[in-house]
């Protein structure tokens, strides 16, 4: 069976369990919270109020911070925004719409559970007009991409032993895979997983990934998003790998910064899960770049910086302890 499939059902199902459990602890009543009632003997009478009631519309169109939430789950921002990036690493669109809210680590898998962030829908069309003022090609492959989820009985459904054939075949790539889930008329990302060669590639270490999770909510990306690109050409080749499932030629960034070219393949699977009547889609991003793009030893080296790790000549713990003492601030008395 597919390692991320087996994975991310057993995951799915504890976090189910876990948000279902609710402590209610009542609060007991004692002399101060037990009210008195001093004019019972009075007599009451009701006093009318009126009341001005003001309602304020705002068109549920105009998304929160130039950020838009689709039903076809399409990630966008009108703002490229790097300010709490790891590093020089981007910052993954799906932050826009998800929070990170578990990390699970499964062999050579790094597995980040998602939370879809409450924001009001909308429309395709206003996205659509955004990307045509910009480019005519770019709005093509946009609406092509969102018909394709909008229309979800018209998907092709796939095996699981696809799944582990292709599988397979990447086990020696570095790829992540996005984990969506369609119910409801809506699709909802759930996950999103690294395997630790596509964490050499963003230079990146598994712990430096669970901390910077942690801290922002946020998840890295490899992808270089050029800020003074107006044509949005980057996005135009999401959305039309995603659609034909070709590989494309793009531009990277790793943590220190390093821009290099390499090639991604999109692979995506739709799994049905006929007794709940729900649709799976595993998107597999895979990555056929340069060896010297995923070095351990410069993984090592980000990880003792990010850390703020001072490396000791000593090989003993004994030695190691004794460094540790000298560096620190306080005196020994005797």
């Amino acid at each position: 069976m597919s390692q991320i499939i087996r994975n991310i059902s057993s995951i799915r199902e504890e976090w189910k369990q876990l948000v279902k459990k609710r402590i209610k602890k009542n609060k007991r009543k004692n002399q101060y919270t037990v009210a008195y009632q001093f004019d019972q003997a009075q007599d009451k009478t009701i006093k009318k109020t009126d009341l001005l009631l003001i309602v304020k519309n705002i068109p549920h169109t105009i998304p929160n911070i130039n950020v838009f939430r689709l039903k076809t789950n399409i990630q966008f921002s009108l703002n490229i925004n790097n300010e709490f990036s790891m590093g020089s690493l981007s910052i993954d669109p799906h932050s826009n719409n998800y929070k990170v809210v578990r990390i699970d680590k499964r062999k050579n898998l790094t597995i980040l559970t998602l939370d879809q962030i409450d924001r009001p829908i909308t429309p395709s069309d206003v996205l659509y007009q955004i990307f045509k003022n910009r480019n005519q090609q770019l709005a093509e492959a946009f609406h092509l991409y969102d018909l394709r989820n909008l229309e979800a009985s018209k998907l092709t459904l796939n095996q699981i032993s696809e799944i582990n054939e292709f599988e397979s075949s990447i086990k020696s790539s570095p790829y992540a895979c996005y984990v969506s889930i369609y119910e409801k008329g809506m699709w909802r990302t759930f996950q999103k997983i690294f395997n630790h060669k596509m964490l050499e590639v963003l230079a990146i270490s598994e712990n430096m990934l669970i901390n910077y999770c942690n801290e922002t909510k946020l998840i890295p990306l490899s992808a270089y998003f050029d800020v003074s690109d107006g044509q949005l050409h980057i996005f135009k080749k999401i959305f039309s790998a995603r659609v034909e499932q070709a590989d494309t030629k793009r531009d990277y960034i790793n943590y220190n910064g390093d821009r290099f070219t390499a090639t991604l393949k999109i692979k995506t699977f739709i799994i049905k899960n006929e007794d709940k009547d729900q649709l799976f889609e595993y998107t597999y991003c895979v990555t056929d770049c340069e060896n010297k793009w995923m070095s351990g030893e410069r993984v090592k080296r980000n990880e003792m910086e990010y850390f703020n790790i001072k490396p000791s000549n000593s090989t003993t713990d004994e030695s190691s302890y004794m460094e540790q003492s000298k560096r620190c601030g306080f005196k020994q008395l005797f």
